[in-house]
């Protein structure tokens, strides 16, 4: 028996915006420090939040980059309501070769040790990546919100599965999940049974509600991995069909991993929550051993069922994206004081 589902719409919608948020400022300007780029964010994501449906939000910690700017994460809030958001940027996983092609270096499971009692193991590169955001220490901002605060945690693509991974290390720093509500988006599993069991049982405990919620795309390639990817050889139909050339590199990559993986969440209780999608392309074309237009077609397809754009229609949110907010953000910056006068 499947469960309605037991989120709350209106937080979904809050996290998706700052996931989506998160992108912003995302590629550094010519000879821009680290420094410069974080003080870039920071100005554009309260600018974008402030044009946005949420303007009573905005950065309270960060925005933080690691020394190779390919992780980021920021902190927002509305400290006067109790509220706050860790959010963590996704990278481009939207490109199905790309994240295929380094299997064999990050996809090696090794040990998670923020989940007591669970033999828990995660992938490598992910691991790599919370160890990243872990040094950034946003724990340390989040053990002086006064108690009895909301924290949500979020993130898309690669960014949920990193939500995911530092949710429970922020559990065990906080003292508990009480305070938790975790809520992720197109994002791909980050281990194994047991730490999906655990995880389970840490944010959705017995006589309880659950507190975290994964969204995916049913169309949207990306949360197959690691723990479905043989269900990508059945996108897109009728049309941009998986070519087969892309059906050889899944299975060697399913070889490869095996079946170690398992996705958080639970479709029974309502806590793994499938947005139906809804095909771009349609009709025929005759399947050919190696298909360059094909290629292009069925990838296209699967970057648009991973967008987060894709995301805030399923979800009936306002179509923004991260260049938009920061669009928006700067023209309410340069509105002029009184609404009647213009430059």
């Amino acid at each position: 028996m499947t469960l309605a589902p037991q989120f709350d719409q209106g937080d979904a919608l809050l996290t998706l915006t700052l996931s989506v948020a998160a992108y912003i400022d995302e590629k550094p300007l010519p000879g821009e420090s680290i420094a410069q780029q974080e003080a870039r964010m920071l100005r554009d994501i309260d600018a974008a939040l402030a044009a946005s449906a949420y303007p009573t939000w905005s950065v309270a910690w960060g925005p933080k980059l690691n020394a190779d700017r390919s992780n980021m994460m920021y902190i927002a809030g509305i400290p006067s309501a109790g509220q706050y958001a860790v959010a963590v940027r996704g990278t481009d996983w939207s490109f199905l070769l790309d994240w295929l092609e380094d299997f064999a270096s990050v996809l090696p499971l090794v040990p998670y040790p923020y989940l007591s009692g669970a033999d828990a193991r995660v992938a490598a590169g992910t691991y790599i990546g919370l160890q990243q955001l872990i040094q950034m220490d946003p724990a340390s901002f989040l053990k002086g919100v006064p108690d009895g605060a909301t924290i949500f945690v979020t993130g898309h693509s690669l960014g949920g599965c990193l939500a995911s991974a530092i949710a429970p290390y922020l559990a065990q720093a906080l003292g508990g999940p009480g305070a938790l509500r975790v809520y992720t988006f197109a994002a791909p599993s980050a281990g194994d049974a047991a730490f999906a069991s655990a995880y389970n049982a840490l944010f959705g405990p017995t006589g309880g509600p659950p507190s975290a919620f994964r969204f995916f795309n049913t169309l949207d390639a990306v949360p197959n991995g690691w723990a479905s990817l043989p269900t990508i050889k059945t996108y897109y139909q009728p049309f941009p069909k998986c070519p087969q050339d892309i059906k050889d590199i899944i299975t060697l990559a399913q070889d490869w991993v095996g079946n170690e993986y398992v996705q958080v969440g639970s479709a029974s209780n309502g806590t793994a929550i499938a947005l139906p999608g809804h095909l771009i392309f349609f009709g025929d074309r005759t399947p050919q051993a190696i298909d360059p237009i094909g290629d292009l077609l069925f990838v296209y397809e699967v970057e648009q069922q991973h967008a987060g754009s894709t995301y805030q229609a399923l979800l009936q949110a306002p179509q923004v994206t991260a260049a938009q907010f920061k669009l928006r953000g700067f023209l309410a910056s340069r509105a002029p004081a009184d609404p009647a006068r213009k430059e």
